[in-house]
């Protein structure tokens, strides 16, 4: 197992979803304000204040998660050479997996929930077959 062909992609697209993500967020709740007197380190205060917005806000929200995603995939593809697809799909399901613990620690609405926890793979994966290496131009790389 190579350093630097998995676990380093993997890590680095990560956290630079993490990042876009939070950043992201940020920017919608620019938009979208929480409602006044929400704490954000508590969590009821925040389940509250998550229950008075709008649908548009969490409509970007998922734009932001699918975008970020994507630019995972890329970033996870760049660094492993564009040989292989494993350091791509394993950023999909630790999103996945971080998605799916926001969702049990907030509530949300269902359509949102349900939506969010099938676009984090699909979409780090596009990011990969944007970006892979065509299999017949490379002839000593293997998977």
């Amino acid at each position: 197992m190579g350093v630097t062909k998995y676990v380093l992609p993997v890590v680095v697209g990560a956290m630079s979803a993490m990042m876009l993500i939070t950043l992201g967020e940020m920017w919608i709740e620019t938009l979208y304000p929480l409602a006044p007197g929400t704490d954000k380190y508590d969590v009821d205060s925040l389940a509250k204040g998550m229950k008075a917005m709008p649908d548009k806000a969490f409509m970007l929200l998922l734009v932001n998660y699918i975008v970020c995603s994507f630019l995972a995939g890329i970033v996870s593809t760049l660094l492993s050479k564009r040989i292989s697809a494993k350091p791509a799909t394993v950023v999909g399901i630790v999103l996945t997996l971080a998605g799916l613990y926001n969702i049990l620690y907030l509530p949300h609405p269902v359509w949102f929930s349900v939506v969010n926890l099938l676009v984090y793979l699909p979409f780090t994966y596009l990011g990969y077959l944007l970006l892979r290496r065509d299999p017949e131009s490379s002839t000593s790389v293997s998977v």
